[in-house]
């Protein structure tokens, strides 16, 4: 495990580190070498346990972490009746991104114009919920989090990789063609699959399988997260591919939280801040 360390962020986004409070919950950035090493077993259980899509080299520590852990904020949604993590994200903001490591989407995509948004951008990542918290409200919990932190660094867009568990490489290009057909794609950024991890091509008829019933195949194959994502205005940024390590199909998405319709605002207390960045054009 990393030694957690706060002081590389800036304090007047990682302060106060409890974001909100509830009855139950208390939504806050991991602050403690306890909380932090809580936060990383529920990935562990939820990823490698569950999952089965684990990073192998976990196993020996039982805690799912990576290089780019130590450059970002991990948000959790604690219950105090159990004082343990029941759901989080992984936050990395672009600030951080640009002085350090860069962004864990770009060693699966490269991503055309990302330079253009990232000082003003924050990158979500390794988002999971413990099995008998998955009603929604914890993932409610979770972006009420990230409308806060989005708030405080005065950012715009979030981005990051989604994934699809079940493996069919025909269904995705046809989930893929209906996300273009739906006008749900954007070329503010656009990502292309580096060499290794290129989704395997379809033929037409093999995709006319599932593009034909598209309803049962987006039911099937999108997971509720991708779901919600979408329901947000997420947009899709180019093909899909395949992850050799965690054996996913990934999707690069970004938001635009300026374009977020407004009833989502609302419940998640999110006021867009007003960015100083010159309007971003496509190109």
């Amino acid at each position: 495990m990393y030694n957690l360390d706060l002081s590389l962020f800036p304090k007047s986004i990682v302060y106060p580190t409890v974001l909100a409070d509830s009855e139950r919950f208390l939504i806050k950035i991991a602050e403690t070498d306890e909380e932090l090493k809580a936060t990383l077993k529920l990935r562990y259980e939820v990823f490698n346990v569950e999952q089965g899509h684990g990073l192998d080299q976990c196993a020996s520590y039982g805690l799912d972490f990576d290089e780019y852990d130590k450059y970002c904020l991990q948000l959790v949604v604690l219950d105090k009746q159990e004082k343990a993590p029941v759901g989080t994200y992984r936050l990395h903001l672009g600030s951080i991104a640009l002085e350090g490591k860069g962004f864990y989407s770009s060693t699966e995509y490269e991503i055309k114009g990302l330079e253009k948004i990232a000082s003003i951008s924050m990158e979500l990542g390794r988002s999971c919920v413990r099995t008998s918290f998955r009603t929604g409200a914890a993932v409610a919990l979770l972006w009420g989090g990230i409308g806060e932190l989005m708030m405080r660094a005065k950012l715009r867009y979030l981005f990051g990789c989604v994934s699809m568990e079940a493996y069919n490489a025909a269904a995705t290009w046809a989930i893929y063609e209906h996300f273009k057909k739906d006008n749900l794609t954007t070329d503010l950024i656009k990502g292309t699959p580096l060499k290794g991890f290129e989704l395997d091509k379809s033929t037409p008829d093999e995709i006319k399988i599932y593009s034909d019933n598209i309803r049962n195949t987006m039911k099937d194959f999108v997971p509720p997260l991708l779901k919600g994502y979408l329901r947000l205005g997420t947009k899709i940024c180019g093909e899909p591919l395949f992850d050799p390590v965690f054996k996913t199909v990934d999707f690069l998405i970004l938001l635009d939280t300026f374009s977020m319709p407004e009833r989502y605002a609302r419940h998640f207390n999110y006021k867009p801040a007003q960015s100083q960045a010159a309007p971003i054009q496509c190109t």
